[in-house]
Formats: C-alpha cells, structure tokens, sequence
C-alpha cells in the first residue's frame, strides 16, 4: 500500500517526518512508484500467468483509466509526469467510522479495541468518530475486521487519508514581490491578456456584493491590508489547532525549513478570490500544516463548518491522488460532506493537482469522468498561451481551465507573491461562481456550474484539449448572459 510515512504530532496537527516519495517498493523519487505501476500493469495485462494474484488489483484499477494509465507508463512517456505523493496513503493508527443513527460508540470500542480521538466538529450527538487503534493493529488489518463483520449499525469505515496542498513538497515555490499589486487585467508575471478572464467587464455587472467564499487551506493572514474587510464578521476556524484563530503560522526561521513549508498559500488562494470578487466576504478555514498536509477527516469538517455558517462557494485548493490506485476506496466522508454543502447550495471548486497526469484527484474528482452539472468543479491551470501548464493534471474528470502560471496574489506579511499551481486556478473558479451567484440568487450549484462551462473558451490548439474540461474559463463572458439563460453541454 505504498510508502508509510512517519508522523509527528503538534497538538492535533499531523505532519510527515519524511517526506521522501517512494513507490511501494520502497525506492525513492518517480521511478519506485512508477515500477510498482508497472509490476501492476503487466500483471493485469498478461494475468493469466498469476490470475490469482493480479486480479484484485486490477479490479481496482478499472475502466479507461486502467487501460491508459497501463499504456503510458509501459510506453515510457509518463518521464515526465512528477511524482504522485504517496499515493493513497493514510494516518497510521486511525480509522474514520459512521454509525447509523443513535448507535452507541462504546459499542464498537469495546468490541474492536478503539478509543475515540475525536467527535466530528466535536459534537455530542455525531454519528462519525474519529478512532484511535489501541491494541496495536494495523490500519488495513483494523478495517478489514470491522468491514467484514457487517455490523448493522455501521454505515461505513475507513482510513483517514492524508491530504495536501499540490504545491507542497518544494513543487512549486512563492516568489515575493514588493513592487507589483494585482489588477483586472494583470494579475501574473506572464502576458495573460486581459481578455482572457475579461474580469474588467465582469466587475462592471457585479462585484460579488452579499455572498461568502470558503477558503479552506493554510489558514490567512487575517490583517493582511487588502483583505481585512473581506475577512470581518465571518465566521472562521483552525481545524489544525483546533481553535477559533485560523492564522497563517509564521514563516520559519531557518532556510531548510522556509524551504518546506507552504506558509501563505491560504493568503494567496484568498487574494485571488478578492480579486475576482472583491466584494465578497472570504471564510478562512486552516485545514493544512505550515508544510501544505492535512487529513480527510479535518478537511470533511471544514467543508461542514463552510455549509452550517453560510458558505455559497467552498474553495478547496488541496486534494490526494486517487487511492483506488492501491485498492483504496476513495474518501466517502470527504465525499458525502461535499455532497452535502452542493445540496444545500454551496459550489465546490477544487484543484485538479499539479502532478502532469490524468490520475483522478479527490475531492475534486467523482471518478474517471466528469459530471457536467453537479455543482463541484475540477479545475486545471493554463499558461498565457492557452495550453495547459506543464505540471498540470488533466482527464476526461477536469471540468474547467483557468490561468495558474505565476498568479500574483496576497501574500504575508503584507505583502504580495507571484505562485503557479492548479491551487491559483481554482479560486479564479471560486470567484467567478461568486460573481454568478451574487447575479443570480436563484440558480443552484449545478446551474452556476453550467453557465461556467457554457461560456468557456475552446483550446483547440492544446494537443490535450479533449482532457481540459470545457475550455478556458471567462468570468466576464458568464455574466454577459442574460439572467436565466442556459446550454446544453455536450
């Protein structure tokens, strides 16, 4: 099941020791994961020499996916996809359960050797627990046991997945700047023309006036001078520290450290959705470490907190590799609260990832395929040139495409950055699903989703065109529809 990393712990932060990427074979770096791929593959193509073996692991990797994910690592082209960081792996020791309604926790304790760490957002009358294994079990052999046993007051078990923002592990760095701000039509160190989000005319019909952003991330520099006003009055949480102060941690001191963490992504991500929908208020939610690594479980109660306290777009600028991938099922608690948020009107935007392949990234994704009038939008980065980002993840799940190349953006301490990642294109997406709803009161996350993808731009001259969702977006296009106008997408 791939590499374990170690874990230290702060509080309830949950941090790896070391974050070495290596594939289930224990060799670092791309090539140790990618042989494991391999090993796989050929197993599954030519399983009548071990059908026994093979075939629980190909059932796991099924569909289109299987076939083309086989046929670009075995062709040798996948060199340049950056590594997958560690793929499907999960908290050593921890196990999220849902209950059926009013069903005793003491139960399952005393029957599976468990204590509970924590009540999702530290509720009374939850039906989901965050469990501790006390007799030493392992994950997998934990859940193995519980699964099969089919007790009835059990909806579902599973590990707490580890999760990150896709510019953690020194992918991408921030470069600050101390003489350049972000306007409407310049908002990158790259010639990305005004026309290609038209946020000038965008803005002349609607700054995102009376609606709410979820930015669930790092957490914020809350007196950061271009986003005070967009932060007062909101209702905000450290799901980290577990603590109503989602602050930003201070940058370390020492260049090693400074050299691993992702301090001031969350201020980042929040500048560019000021950007787009200035008038927005912004929800500053910390689910990620000062390295960019979280938890499914903190992040499922983040995307709960965002719907109670009135969110109508949560951005989830973070996301893990599809876990199937090692015969994981994929997050269903992260899964059922972003359904949950859509239902009740929320848009979800999330990042696609930034690991150049078309391995499906959750919560973004909901399988190989794309819905294309769910509410969630899986959104992939595009250079000034309208061709997908080199680091770029891309498949027939993406819905959209959106600027990410050296994003300028808040940054602390008051000051401004130039970033690139799918995180910069995902709030570009967020806040354009604000703009829509503050036009539109009306229309749901699934009709905000269709008027996006109806007035996206093609990139026809991309060779992955057909794997970038709808297009490039274009804020300024989206509103330029009439009220109540719609398409049909193919």
């Amino acid at each position: 099941r791939g590499y374990q990393p170690q874990y230290a712990r702060r509080g309830r932060e949950i941090r790896p020791a070391n974050m070495g990427t290596r594939g289930a074979d224990g060799v670092s770096g791309a090539t140790g994961y990618e042989k494991t791929l391999r090993r796989w593959c050929i197993a599954c193509l030519l399983r009548e020499k071990n059908m026994s073996s093979a075939l629980p692991r190909c059932r796991a990797m099924t569909g289109a996916l299987v076939l083309a994910l086989c046929l670009l690592l075995l062709s040798g082209t996948a060199d340049r996809a950056q590594a997958l960081p560690i793929v499907g792996s999960l908290v050593p020791g921890e196990i999220i359960i849902k209950l059926t309604p009013d069903a005793p926790i003491e139960v399952i304790n005393d029957r599976y050797n468990t204590r509970v760490k924590e009540r999702f957002l530290d509720s009374a009358n939850t039906d989901i627990y965050l469990l501790e294994i006390t007799d030493g079990s392992s994950t997998k052999d934990k859940l193995d046991k519980i699964i099969g046993d089919k007790l009835r007051i059990i909806e579902y078990a599973e590990p707490n997945f580890f999760a990150e923002a896709p510019e953690a592990a020194r992918r991408h760095r921030a470069f600050p700047t101390n003489d350049a701000v972000p306007t409407d039509d310049r908002y990158s160190q790259f010639p990305y023309a005004a026309s290609a989000l038209n946020l000038s005319s965008a803005h002349a019909v609607s700054k995102g006036e009376g609606t709410t952003v979820a930015v669930v991330d790092t957490g914020a520099q809350l007196g950061h001078p271009a986003l005070k006003t967009n932060f007062d009055g909101v209702a905000r949480y450290d799901f980290v520290d577990d603590d109503k102060n989602p602050s930003e941690p201070s940058f370390a001191r020492d260049e090693v450290s400074r050299n691993n963490e992702v301090v001031g992504h969350g201020t980042h991500v929040a500048g560019i959705v000021d950007l787009v929908a200035p008038k927005a208020k912004i929800m500053p939610l910390r689910v990620l470490d000062r390295e960019g690594y979280g938890t499914s479980f903190h992040i499922a109660e983040a995307i709960s907190f965002a719907d109670s306290n009135g969110a109508d777009v949560i951005n989830l600028s973070l996301g893990m590799p599809d876990p199937t991938l090692l015969g994981l099922a994929p997050p269903k608690l992260l899964r059922e609260k972003v359904l949950e948020a859509i239902r009740d009107g929320a848009v979800v935007v999330a990042a696609a990832g930034n690991y150049n392949n078309f391995v499906p990234t959750y919560p973004a994704a909901r399988g190989s395929t794309a819905d294309d009038d769910d509410g969630l939008l899986a959104v992939t980065s595009v250079n000034w040139k309208e061709r997908k980002s080199d680091f770029a993840n891309y498949g027939l799940w993406v819905d959209i495409a959106a600027p990410g190349e050296n994003i300028l953006s808040t940054y602390p301490l008051s000051t401004y950055a130039y970033w690139s990642g799918t995180s910069m294109a995902a709030p570009f997406l967020s806040g354009q699903a604000t703009l829509i709803h503050s036009v539109e009161g009306s229309l749901d996350p699934a009709g905000i989703e269709v008027k996006i993808r109806c007035s996206a731009r093609p990139i026809s001259q991309d060779p992955t065109h057909t794997m970038l969702g709808a297009g490039h977006t274009d804020v300024g296009a989206s509103l330029e529809q009439a009220p109540g106008s719609n398409c049909h997408l193919l």
